[in-house]
């Protein structure tokens, strides 16, 4: 009984938006929080019942229970007990939607006898509904009804750094309940049927109900529940990595899914620098990086923006996905079952000690100072990365589809001064993820559509991802060596024309007796022409 009270209480906690999904489960009154066994348990309930409200609460509706049950389920409730409301949403899940179908409570607690009284009559109607909108089974009302995020697939990447791509396929497709990957992708894939990524060699994708929780490569970390979005700010990071190349950093490295991604891209060697200021976030990152194997990774409980540049000289290559809006997460509330919270599969973070907090509304004044904030934030991150000595290569992400956090963003690091005297320039499509065909916005890029081709977006569902923005800078030539070049340059042909003048004078003094002589300048000049178009062949041979 206690349950289910516990279980409506958080839900009424996450109504009221004050606190995460695992700060509402110690919020319920379990000392333990989500992380004992009667938390999980309690955990799974929340979960499963706020998956199917959609359909569960409207069907209380149709039959007016909290009316006709009123004295059970009353419109006041004293202090400290659930609301009436979701008490009734969580029994009504485990009569319709449990594995047991059926109320984990004794049969004298009024509660489920109020609800027992209607159960023939809520299984009809549920049937009614299933056949009315078509569908097979009534697991499927997770699915319908629009929700974006149970469409999306379960994405599985290999991690190399514990079991290699062909291994894992042969344990998915045998054992007790194999798994059989077909050749074409279909989204979302049929249950118990998987296909390999069309464009990452490091994807497996599945039904979106798929679990792992039992999976023995899971349970290794040969196997890391990240969404497909989430995979692309480490792939794009290191196209063409060469191992004798330099380091890496990561500049907000929690929860770790993208850091132990770069990890097993290297091959598990070199070394990669994690920086996370967070104290809460630094344990998730240390447990992530150990339960995927990550021995090149060095983990830093330190913010980003406080490092010295100079204090890594061989760092070639950084990843920034730093604190944003959320506005490209829908929420997949049962990866919070499989890895403990939902930023570990998501992707989306806020960088403090404070919990995550589910989406509120709010007005635009608001939202536009929340924004501004953010992308201040975002682009210090990006000119504190451009300064480091050795840097060729920055990826800016977020799981944002705001343009104030995503082009504008990117527009603004183009045009910083750090850019300018480091030389920084907007990787061209060509190494970003080519074959991803939706791009950037070429609006929000003062209509540069060159520009807007270099970066990547992933609209919710639409690309069977999560929202996503990815964005790449290359080290090009800095803005002084190039003016001091240009200076070199027409200094030459000025002293070119000067030479010119002289060698005619030259030529004409010795016409007489004597043979006609070069002056030494002209043949310092001869030498520069051919020192100059030495240099052009071997270019063209490279």
């Amino acid at each position: 009984m206690n349950f289910y009270k516990q279980a409506a209480t958080a839900i009424d906690h996450l109504d009221t938006k004050q606190g995460s999904v695992k700060g509402s489960i110690a919020a319920a009154g379990l000392g333990s929080g989500a992380n004992g066994k009667e938390g999980k348990r309690v955990l799974a309930l929340v979960i499963e019942s706020l998956k199917y409200r959609p359909i569960l609460q409207p069907l209380s509706e149709s039959l007016k229970l909290l009316d006709v049950e009123r004295k059970i389920f009353p419109q006041k409730v004293p202090a400290g007990a659930p609301s009436s409301k979701n008490l009734l949403l969580v029994l009504l899940h485990d009569l319709l939607f449990s594995k047991d179908a059926k109320i984990q409570a004794s049969d004298k607690w009024p509660p489920k006898m109020a609800v027992m009284r209607h159960a023939t009559r809520l299984k009809a109607e549920l049937v009614k509904l299933q056949i009315k909108k078509g569908l097979s089974n009534k697991e499927s009302f997770e699915m319908e009804g629009g929700n974006i995020a149970a469409m999306i697939p379960r994405y599985v990447r290999c991690n190399s750094n514990v079991v290699d791509h062909d291994t894992l396929i042969q344990h998915l497709t045998s054992g007790p309940r194999p798994f059989k990957l077909v050749d074409t992708p279909t989204y979302p894939p049929e249950p118990q049927t998987f296909f390999r990524d069309p464009h990452l060699d490091e994807l497996l994708v599945f039904a979106p109900s798929t679990k792992f929780d039992q999976n023995p490569d899971y349970a290794n970390g040969g196997i890391i529940l990240q969404d497909k979005a989430s995979c692309f700010p480490a792939k794009v990071l290191m196209q063409d990595w060469d191992g004798e190349e330099g380091e890496i950093i990561d500049g907000t490295a929690a929860p770790g899914n993208k850091t132990s991604f770069i990890s097993a891209l290297m091959g598990n060697e070199g070394k990669v620098h994690a920086f996370e200021r967070s104290h809460q976030r630094f344990k998730t990152l240390e447990k992530m990086l150990a339960r995927a194997s990550c021995k090149n990774v060095a983990a830093k409980r330190a913010d980003f923006l406080e490092s010295k540049p100079g204090d890594f000289a061989k760092v070639t290559r950084i990843l920034l996905d730093p604190s944003c809006s959320g506005s490209g997460i829908v929420n997949r509330l049962d990866y919070l079952l499989e890895d403990g919270e939902l930023v570990a599969s998501t992707g989306v973070k806020n960088n403090t000690d404070e919990p995550l907090q589910l989406a509120e509304p709010e007005d635009d004044d608001v939202k536009a100072e929340r924004l501004d904030k953010l992308a201040s934030f975002q682009l210090q991150m990006i000119r504190h990365a451009m300064k480091f000595p050795a840097a060729k290569r920055i990826v800016y992400s977020t799981c944002s589809v705001y343009k104030e956090e995503d082009e504008e963003v990117v527009l603004n690091a183009l045009e910083c001064p750090e850019a300018r005297d480091y030389g920084w320039k907007l990787a061209p499509r060509s190494e970003v993820l080519p074959l991803w065909e939706r791009r950037g916005i070429a609006e929000h890029l003062k209509g540069d559509q060159v520009l807007a081709d270099g970066v990547i977006r992933c609209v919710p569902g639409e690309d069977h991802t999560n929202g996503f923005f990815v964005s790449c800078f290359i080290r090009g030539e800095a803005q002084g060596a190039a003016d001091q070049k240009r200076k070199r340059s027409t200094d030459e042909e000025e002293n070119d024309d000067v030479l010119s003048n002289d060698e005619e004078v030259g030529v004409a003094e010795d016409e007489g007796d004597g043979p006609k002589t070069i002056s030494s300048r002209k043949q310092k000049k001869n030498k520069r022409k051919k020192k100059k178009k030495a240099s052009s062949v071997t270019v063209a041979v490279i």
